[in-house]
């Protein structure tokens, strides 16, 4: 018996998941409503039926729902979410309200052992968080996270922070995020289970605990969506088309006597299978090596788009190739 720590999902139709999966938790990267009043100023994700039983062959465990599209429309999206997943037995963790503690921690048996899961959002990811008043993601302040790490530590057998972080695009750890994942460790967190780059980030065994910064999407196709709503109507539409590095995923295993062990995945005409993929190693360790490595990614990524489209650059493209802000 396993459970899998699986990255980003969005279902806006069925797909097929090729791969034997006894229990797992994912990161439901939006609302399973469209009902309700649009977040401004963004793209806007969420769906009116969920796809999720008919992809996975069953519900999952729990989901992780701190992250910056849970909210994408607005209150009445969010509880119809929340009524969804209480209704169908799934756990969920990371959203709410500081009355609730934002539904951290969601503990559960697994076999003869508990397992409590934490989840947060970085500010960085323009989520939207919640109050005393209102709904939302849980932020990620380091301070606020070891005071329920703290809180629940002895009652339970293992303690996973899930956390919705980095740059989106870089396959690097920002160092803060690491300098965060290490004080979170000592703190008594057993693993950390990172995403939101929607690619994979690296992995580090610190003090004997498995810190995986960026397990990648898991399922996340080509995308439609609507964007930039004002208060009235959506500006624009968007279309996102995934590439190679963005269909690539890792998944955390954790087996009965709580040994973590991971695997990778490839997302491809609508079915993940497993496939072996080369796992990202380097850990920046200062904010020199880490702008570095981004201006490098940045530059190929320009390159590779360049190829695949060739076309004359602006001025303000030609400046930020070269290391010059636009």
């Amino acid at each position: 018996m396993k459970i899998s720590f699986l990255g980003d999902v969005v279902l806006d139709k069925p797909y097929k998941v090729d791969i034997e999966l006894d229990n797992f938790v994912f990161n439901l990267e939006y609302p399973l409503s469209t009902s309700g009043t649009p977040a401004k100023n963004k793209i806007n994700l969420g769906v009116d039926t969920p796809y999720i039983k008919e992809t996975f062959g069953k519900f999952p465990i729990a989901v992780n729902l701190a992250n910056n599209h849970i909210m994408d429309y607005g209150e009445e999206a969010f509880l119809k979410t929340v009524d969804y997943l209480t209704t169908n037995s799934i756990g969920f963790f990371g959203a709410g309200n500081t009355k609730n503690n934002y539904n951290n921690p969601y503990i559960f048996g697994f076999e003869d052992k508990k397992v409590a899961l934490l989840g947060y959002s970085c500010p960085s990811t323009h989520a939207v968080f919640g109050s005393d008043t209102s709904n939302g993601s849980a932020l990620l302040d380091v301070d606020a996270i070891i005071k329920d790490i703290h809180s629940c530590r002895a009652d339970v057998d293992m303690v996973i922070v899930s956390l919705h972080w980095g740059d989106e695009e870089i396959k690097y750890p920002k160092p803060t995020d690491v300098k965060k994942a290490h004080m979170l460790i000592d703190a008594g967190a057993d693993m950390i289970y990172g995403h939101h780059a929607h690619v994979m980030q690296g992995v580090e065994v610190y003090k004997g605990k498995y810190i995986f910064y960026g397990v990648g999407n898991f399922i996340f196709p080509d995308i439609e969506v609507p964007a930039n709503y004002d208060g009235e109507k959506f500006q624009k539409r968007i279309i996102k088309v995934p590439q190679k590095n963005n269909k690539q995923a890792l998944m955390i295993g954790l087996d009965e006597s709580l040994s973590v062990s991971c695997d990778t995945a490839f997302f491809q005409d609508g079915t993940v299978s497993k496939k072996s993929v080369k796992i990202p190693k380097w850990i920046p360790r200062n904010q020199k090596q880490y702008d570095l490595a981004v201006m490098y990614e940045r530059r190929l990524g320009t390159m590779q788009r360049f190829l695949q489209h060739p076309r004359l650059p602006t001025f303000k493209q030609i400046k930020i190739f070269v290391g010059l802000k636009g």
